[in-house]
């Protein structure tokens, strides 16, 4: 099968890489994209102008993400050749639920300086911890003395909390993020990592913690792995122990992907959450819808272990 990656830009070289780094990149045979004069090669791939090339040889993978655009692009060389990327796994044989996690791991990887830039800003900072913030009211109803931060990624929110706490243990799926906070906050001894998959806990003690939270990444996990991650968390609290939890609300279509998903949203709801932490044994205490660039995008949820 020839396949055609449409669009060259920064996210189809993701595309790309992701594809590659799965053993994927022999079936691509180049990519398509209006600035092709310019770019002309990507590795060792040609990328062609639109006209260039023959709609009915070749299958199209639209890697861009505005859909309008795709609906143009698609009137153009026909519905039946060309599918969205993320419709892939069904031609390589990947697990759909692997497929989206690894994507979204890459994307983070291959952003990870900006992102984390923007992130830090104060104003951004303030949306968590504003004393008028949702975030912020929910999180001084945790005991945080063992406290475990789950996907910390650089580190940004420690400082807020680390005076409260006796012992911190930040988990992230990425090394290169536990690389980082080990030296950002190499002297101080409080605080533990923890390199994990992206769906357990499976190495930090049962009984042990009084409190897990997560800001900002859960939006992105999977139903599937959700409901695996509470379940481990579930065993790892002490009894009466609390876990604070950001998470998606995006729930208009059940295809949601982190490609192509509002902010990379996963299809998740806060009813759904609700259920998966109620079968995993949890108490529901207070769940807040909250705006996200998109009306009620995300929700914030807060549950006990009884």
């Amino acid at each position: 099968m020839k396949i055609i990656l449409y669009g060259a830009g920064r996210r189809g070289r993701i595309c790309y890489k992701f594809l590659k780094s799965n053993g994927h990149s022999d079936m691509i045979l180049g990519f398509c994209d209006k600035n092709a004069r310019e770019i002309k090669m990507i590795d060792d791939k040609k990328v062609w102008m639109p006209e260039e090339l023959s709609s009915e040889q070749y299958l199209y993978c639209l890697t861009i993400k505005d859909n309008e655009e795709k609906e143009k692009i698609k009137n153009e060389l026909g519905v039946k050749n060309c599918i969205e990327f993320e419709d892939l796994p069904d031609l390589i044989h990947i697990d759909r639920v692997k497929f989206n996690r690894d994507f979204c791991g890459i994307f983070h990887r291959e952003n990870m300086d900006s992102y984390f830039g923007n992130a830090e800003n104060p104003k951004n900072m303030e949306i968590f911890w504003n004393t008028d913030s949702n975030f912020y009211h929910m999180f001084q109803k945790l005991d945080i003395s063992n406290v475990v931060e789950l996907a910390c990624g650089r580190g940004r929110h420690v400082e807020k909390y680390m005076d409260g706490a006796n012992t911190i243990t930040l988990v992230d799926i990425l090394q290169k993020n536990i690389d980082f906070c080990k030296d950002r906050f190499n002297n101080i001894s409080k605080i533990k990592y923890y390199k994990n998959n992206g769906y357990d806990l499976k190495e930090l003690e049962t009984d042990s913690y009084t409190a897990v939270f997560s800001y900002d990444a859960m939006v992105h996990f999977e139903m599937i792995d959700i409901f695996t991650y509470m379940k481990d968390i579930y065993r790892i609290l002490k009894r009466g122990g609390r876990a604070l939890l950001h998470h998606s609300n995006y729930h208009a279509d059940y295809k949601a992907t982190f490609s192509n998903a509002p902010h990379g949203r996963s299809f998740m709801s806060s009813e759904c959450f609700a259920y998966l932490a109620y079968r995993a044994g949890f108490i529901i205490l207070e769940q807040n819808v909250i705006d996200w660039g998109v009306p009620e995008l995300d929700c914030i949820s807060l549950v006990e272990k009884p």
